[in-house]
């Protein structure tokens, strides 16, 4: 299980460094149904972390600052949300639910992949729904590139902005989780040992950027999320 767990680790993250998301929305769901949420959360957020890290610092000239820390300012506040909700809510239902939300993002990309520019209360009001998403299951990707695909048209400072906002936004994760007790001594030993497939995503996809047909490799991506969706719901229904 731990060796599936770190293989899910390593594809998710290979298209996180790729694209600049959507890692965290294939490997959380796999990630849950191979090792339960209280593993997968905090591991899944360290990769995310680290992983958008290493991309922001390395692109930093081509991050757009403003965009950065408007997005991460209104994710961090509804995230405070998600974390709530995370947990005051039966998790059999929360799993539902996201399962439920991954399949239709997936197959929203897979059908209907173009991001035409919307009014600016819609766009706002992604970016609150990928704060609360992102404090419930590290999963406001989707929703934040709603807005951000306007906003950052440009490919380069896309990757690099995202990547700023997740490792902005992830701090906050990964603190609650060292107050409530989350990184106990297995998701520890489970956090180390995925540090090879982060750093392995990490070049993999700085090798593949600028060679890779992106929309083919983003149809498989979104193909995945569908199928990890739906082991999310039948696992939880």
């Amino acid at each position: 299980m731990a060796v599936l767990f770190l293989f899910i680790v390593l594809v998710s993250f290979i298209i996180q460094s790729l694209t600049g998301f959507g890692g965290p929305l294939i490997a959380m769901p796999l990630g849950i149904a191979v090792v339960g949420v209280s593993t997968a959360k905090p591991v899944v957020t360290l990769a995310a972390w680290l992983s958008a890290a290493i991309i922001a610092v390395k692109n930093r000239r081509d991050i757009d600052y403003k965009e950065l820390f408007k997005m991460s300012g209104v994710m961090l506040v509804f995230m405070v949300a998600g974390l709530w909700l995370f947990k005051n809510i039966k998790m059999s239902y929360l799993q539902v639910v996201y399962g439920i939300i991954v399949i239709l993002i997936g197959l929203k990309k897979l059908f209907f992949p173009s991001e035409k520019p919307m009014p600016k209360w819609l766009a706002a009001a992604a970016i609150c729904a990928a704060g609360i998403m992102q404090g419930l299951f590290v999963s406001g990707g989707s929703f934040l590139v709603i807005y951000a695909v306007s906003a950052i048209p440009e490919k380069k400072k896309f990757r690099a902005t995202l990547s700023g906002v997740w490792t902005i936004v992830n701090i906050l994760l990964l603190v609650s989780y060292a107050l409530d007790g989350s990184f106990t001594r297995p998701v520890l030993t489970t956090a180390a040992w995925s540090l090879i497939p982060i750093f392995g995503a990490v070049v993999i996809g700085s090798v593949l950027a600028g060679r890779l047909n992106q929309k083919t490799f983003l149809k498989v991506a979104y193909l995945l999320l569908v199928v990890s969706g739906a082991i999310l719901l039948i696992t939880n229904i």
